[in-house]
């Protein structure tokens, strides 16, 4: 096949590339929205004292971490309309799926991020009498943040790649759409190695962003406490 074919047929079925490629964005950003709330939440009930939060939160964060993404998917769209009588969407199973993967994973950042935190500060602000709540607000969550940014990052990368499964549950993503052009052409081998090639560029721009945050973001947290301590 020759590139001026290539480019023919690329040019022929753009509509249909263009609409998987925006599949895949919508599904890897809703997901990680999602993924960001329940992470967050699954991170301080790990954290929790009380014995009956904390448990059910680990075994949240494992469940979500130790499970592949594919027996995640196909469970939610097919065994969890059985448990609870509602039958998602292909759509809606895909973000579910992608979402429970990632918060687990995400739920560590966090953790680790909180960890981190010199644990003078905190006992300087406890002693200084300050809530809980307006510690992890002011001190404990904006340090945490400028630490966990590249692993959300990343996880967002990781979030992105996976879309690519949700095809199997006839979620009309990029690749969705190149096994219809391949079955429509007959050309299985230039379709999928453009798809290939999509994926490559497209979480080589996300990386390179990662790349330079993680480089820039530890200056910016030290600009960021010379201000305030100002």
């Amino acid at each position: 096949m020759s590139v001026d074919q290539l480019w023919r047929m690329v040019w022929d079925y753009h509509d249909q590339l263009l609409s998987g490629l925006a599949v895949t964005f919508e599904l890897s950003i809703v997901s990680m929205a999602i993924a960001l709330v329940l992470g967050l939440i699954a991170c301080f009930a790990a954290l929790s004292r009380l014995r009956l939060v904390r448990a059910p939160a680990i075994l949240f964060v494992e469940f979500c971490r130790n499970t592949p993404v594919l027996v995640q998917l196909v469970w939610v769209h097919f065994a969890w309309p059985a448990i609870v009588g509602i039958k998602f969407t292909a759509w809606t199973s895909a973000v579910i799926a992608l979402a429970l993967q990632s918060s687990g994973y995400l739920a560590e950042e966090f953790r680790a991020g909180i960890e981190a935190i010199d644990r003078g500060q905190i006992e300087a602000a406890q002693s200084l009498g300050m809530t809980s709540f307006r510690l992890m607000r002011r001190i404990v969550v904006p340090q945490a943040l400028i630490k966990m940014m590249p692993g959300i990052l990343n996880q967002f990368v990781t979030c992105f790649k996976s879309t690519s499964i949700v095809s199997i549950i006839a979620v009309q993503d990029l690749m969705y759409q190149a096994g219809l052009i391949a079955s429509a052409t007959f050309l299985p081998m230039p379709i999928y190695t453009l798809v290939a090639f999509l994926y490559f560029v497209m979480v080589l721009a996300v990386s390179s962003v990662v790349r330079v945050a993680t480089r820039r973001l530890p200056n910016f947290g030290y600009f960021h406490e010379r201000r305030e301590a100002a």
